[in-house]
């Protein structure tokens, strides 16, 4: 989740997954132990906590990408800040499904599909094995399953974590907010019904479902992660809709 690609540091990981090349931004690991830092009892939780979210993060921009690459695209992942990026630059040939709303709403799915995916695989695991899970289901964060594995502290640690960040981290992520997956989707559906004030509505249903989130999250759920998250995109989302006044929406 970007507004915009991060320009390039010394202190860039860089690597190939897959064949996809990834590029992990120092800020984001900053952001990872600034959110973990009520979760740290120890280093070795605060290893724990950053993996189980590059992990996370990485699995969900990986979903998006490979549907870019079966599309026909050339993909690459940025992980930054509060989440990461999946882009591609051109088209090798293949299907023109990708250029359609209906396959840059597949895209965008991806993403969510991915994460959800591989926590449905590890709860089935768990399940299979014959642990008990809890389930609790509401807002902010739309479905939490925990387990106790025995034998293995850090395992269940991070199994644990890992779980929990996949699952919220989609439901967040499918809230009709742009640049968020879920505003993505919209996005395209309303350009898809109006070429020329498609992306304004866009914005406008943004800033009103990113300043409600924002309220419940400073009022209601008490969580600053989830107010600095919406709050930011409320704002930008403004920023975008006031610099765009009056100009054609023609895409």
């Amino acid at each position: 989740m970007l507004l915009g690609e991060p320009e390039r540091t010394q202190a860039d990981l860089c690597f190939r997954l897959l064949g996809i090349p990834v590029r992990v931004h120092p800020f984001f690991w900053i952001v990872a132990l600034i959110l973990g830092a009520n979760q740290i009892r120890s280093p070795v939780d605060l290893i724990l906590w950053v993996l189980a979210v590059f992990v996370a993060i990485l699995v969900h921009e990986l979903g998006h990408a490979l549907l870019m690459r079966l599309l026909g695209f050339h993909p690459a992942i940025t992980l930054y800040g509060l989440g990461g990026y999946a882009s591609y630059d051109r088209v090798w040939g293949g299907s023109n499904l990708g250029h359609t709303p209906g396959g840059q709403i597949l895209i965008h799915a991806a993403g969510p599909g991915a994460s959800l995916a591989l926590a449905a695989f590890i709860i089935g695991l768990v399940w299979l094995s014959g642990i008990q899970l809890e389930f609790q289901i509401g807002l902010p964060y739309g479905l939490w399953v925990g387990f106790f594995l025995p034998g293995s502290e850090l395992l269940n640690q991070f199994l644990n974590w890992l779980v929990t960040i996949l699952l919220a981290w989609s439901f967040l992520n499918l809230m009709p907010v742009y640049p968020l997956d879920g505003g993505q989707m919209v996005r395209e559906v309303l350009i898809w019904l109006n070429p020329h004030q498609g992306m304004v509505q866009t914005l406008v249903l943004s800033v009103l479902v990113g300043g409600a989130l924002c309220l419940a999250a400073l009022l209601v759920w008490k969580s600053w992660f989830l107010a600095i998250l919406f709050g930011y995109l409320a704002f930008a989302n403004f920023m975008t809709l006031q610099a765009t006044a009056g100009r054609p929406w023609g895409w």
